[in-house]
């Protein structure tokens, strides 16, 4: 099968575009995509990284309240063998004399060290117990404390980062909408020029190359605006669902996810890179490479439909802009631009 691409090779010169012919996605419009893409790209990462923390948090937090819950259980316990600690000190203290008495009243010195080492044991004993609720109680507290602001923090860094990913998100979508528009402005003012097409110029020879020899225009307007105020979840998911309806029973088929994705990614209409499969290889059915579905002259190699398809939205993205235009035609496919421009459209308005 013979692509588009493989026939510009051909052509030792590209066709002359006319002034007219030759508008595009302004430059200024292009700077805007590419920052506000990036702008997206570093919100997406960080906001990601928030999720992430958010998960560690979690794991954290469920170590804690079995913590928590493990060092209330002790609590009941603890207190019982403190109280008795605190009523053997009084004791002790009570019988100070008397036992001091017993001291006295031993029969060797050996007995004397012994029994007051004993009676040091019993009030060492009774210290430790309460000072070992006293730690517990404060090792509680402290943990409590710390799941309470740990939360609190990596709560409000999510809420920081979803609002700079929202707000980078409005200005894409802004931005990917000025430059459908200019795309639909450049179509108007080609089909505006038409008129002049069969006859002749102020310079005697063809006024424009808007319409072939065949007399083919490029007149398909592609519908509906890409939405991309969305996360990037949302918008997968509702690519995925479509394209892989437009692509169902092809070899491209339960692809849509890859082409949704790749999309986002690069701020690509989600529909171009498929309607432009669909009209260089059917759907990837007559692919003249392995793994390659658009008639793209590139002397890559591909191993699998995910690396192919990953790629060629990001040539799209890098080359051509976010969307089809006119001037994307004329430089995808040359010879017969306007052809190619009108079928492509038409297939991405099934999308």
């Amino acid at each position: 099968m013979i692509t588009c691409a493989a026939l510009a090779v051909a052509f030792a010169a590209a066709p002359v575009v006319s002034p007219v012919a030759a508008y595009a996605v302004s430059n200024e419009t292009q700077t805007q995509l590419n920052e506000t893409q990036q702008r997206v790209e570093e919100t997406t990462k960080a906001y990601e990284e928030t999720q992430k923390n958010l998960e560690d948090l979690q794991k954290r937090i469920e170590e804690n309240e079995a913590a928590i819950a493990d060092i209330e259980a002790q609590l009941p316990a603890l207190r019982a063998k403190a109280a008795d600690a605190m009523r053997s000190q009084y004791k002790y203290r009570a019988t100070a004399n008397t036992l001091l008495s017993v001291v006295l009243g031993t029969t060797s010195f050996d007995d004397a060290i012994s029994t007051l080492a004993y009676m040091d044991q019993i009030q060492e004993s009774s210290n430790q117990d309460i000072q070992r609720l006293n730690d517990v109680e404060a090792e509680l507290e402290e943990k409590k404390a710390e799941l309470t602001h740990a939360k609190a923090q990596a709560e409000e860094e999510q809420k920081r980062a979803a609002e700079a990913l929202e707000e980078a998100q409005k200005l894409r979508s802004e931005a990917q909408a000025k430059a459908e528009r200019e795309a639909a402005e450049e179509l108007a003012l080609l089909a505006g020029d038409t008129s002049a097409a069969s006859g002749t110029g102020v310079d005697g020879g063809n006024a424009s190359n808007t319409a072939n020899q065949s007399g083919q225009t490029a007149s398909t307007v592609v519908s509906g605006a890409v939405d991309w105020n969305m996360s990037r979840d949302e918008f997968i998911a509702e690519w995925t669902q479509r394209i892989d309806a437009y692509l169902s029973g092809s070899p491209l088929a339960g692809y849509g996810s890859v082409f949704a994705a790749a999309a986002w990614d690069n701020g690509v209409d989600p529909r171009w890179s498929p309607a432009i499969a669909c009209t260089e290889s059917s759907m990837g059915a007559y692919c003249f490479r392995d793994y390659n579905a658009w008639g793209w002259m590139t002397s890559r190699q591909f191993g699998s439909w995910e690396e192919s398809i990953t790629a060629h939205v990001a040539f799209l993205a890098k080359n051509y802009g976010a969307t089809l235009t006119p001037k994307a035609a004329q430089t995808y496919c040359p010879p017969t631009w306007q052809h190619w421009y009108n079928t492509v459209g038409g297939q991405m308005n099934l999308i």
